[in-house]
């Protein structure tokens, strides 16, 4: 006879501050400061639910998924009289549902005789493909233990598709999920909509990273875009991958300095990308001295890049290929 699936427990639509938390945790300019504050403020709420439904959750041994989820275990840890916290860091092969679980320490299961009700903990939940692959190993694990096969196994996540979450409930060894909020759905390229805009990772711990001698900064995508098509847009202009553009340091906008043979050369490319933006009711941020030109595309209103950003960008290019 099959199980039936496990319950679903959400933060009630009219909690005082959800919306404010979410609007901060999927917003494409707040800080990592701000972002590992805004984890920490939802995993309390989500930790009170749990508790409230849960009589038996008093020294857990939480799993957080490396790296996202880290800021929820530092906000839940104090929550409990004693808990236990052990890693796991999962992979997946993009365009798959291949999902590797590596666990840098030592795995959950068996217990050790401290050890309470397992907690997985996760930031974002778009496919399910990581968090049913887990619950998967968990579940193995307890049979190779020799333990009695139950559902016993909470997950607290702050934002997931509802698909995921149909998922995630009908995993045997799960017995509760608890979500701060549920997207509308996730795309056919694996993003939660409403966007977050950005990997939660980045978001959380910075969008840069040291390689080849360079700090490298993402492009942050403006609210309401589609996230899939202005990153792989401004990747293909940037010069580290044969383009002519680089992005602000922020990662808000591209730019590029352009020199030409004259005055005259440089007034008449500032005059066609002006007939642009009037067309386009887009405009760059820019200066010109003599015959070099310093270009900048960016939104103020949602703050990010666009798909404009990206076109007159294009154009720019072509302007000067004249």
């Amino acid at each position: 006879m099959l199980q039936p699936k496990a319950p679903i427990l959400s933060l009630p639509a009219t909690h005082p501050t959800l919306h404010t938390l979410m609007d901060t945790f999927c917003s494409p300019t707040a800080t990592p400061q701000v972002m590992q504050t805004t984890v920490h403020a939802l995993t309390a709420e989500l930790v009170a639910v749990a508790k409230a439904h849960d009589p038996n959750l008093t020294n857990p041994t939480m799993i957080p998924i490396l790296r996202g989820a880290l800021p929820m275990f530092v906000a839940a840890a104090p929550l409990f009289p004693a808990t236990t916290c052990v890693l796991a860091r999962c992979s997946k092969t993009k365009g798959t549902q291949n999902v590797v679980v590596e666990w840098p320490g030592r795995r959950p299961l068996p217990p050790a005789a401290d050890d309470g009700k397992i907690v997985v903990l996760d930031t974002l939940v778009a496919t399910g493909d990581t968090v049913v692959k887990l619950c998967e190993e968990l579940w193995e694990m307890s049979a190779a233990a020799g333990a009695e096969r139950e559902r016993s196994v909470a997950v607290l996540c702050c934002y997931a598709a509802p698909e995921a979450l149909e998922r995630i409930v009908a995993c045997p060894v799960v017995e509760y999920v608890v979500v701060a909020a549920t997207a509308e759905r996730c795309d056919a390229a694996g993003y939660l909509v409403p966007y977050t805009h950005g990997d939660i990772g980045d978001k959380i711990y910075g969008a840069t990273w040291k390689g080849e001698g360079e700090v490298r900064p993402s492009p942050v995508v403006a609210e309401g875009e589609d996230v899939d098509a202005v990153v792989s847009g401004v990747q293909g202009l940037l010069v580290r991958n044969g383009g002519r553009w680089t992005l602000t340091p922020d990662g808000l906008g591209i730019e590029r300095e352009i020199l030409f043979p004259s005055f005259k050369k440089a007034w008449a490319f500032m005059q066609l990308v002006a007939e642009a933006a009037a067309t386009y009711r887009h405009h760059p941020e820019w200066t010109n001295v003599y015959n070099k030109v310093s270009i900048r595309w960016t939104t103020h209103q949602p703050k990010g890049l666009t798909g404009l950003d990206v076109k007159l960008a294009q154009l720019c290019d072509s302007y000067c290929d004249r």
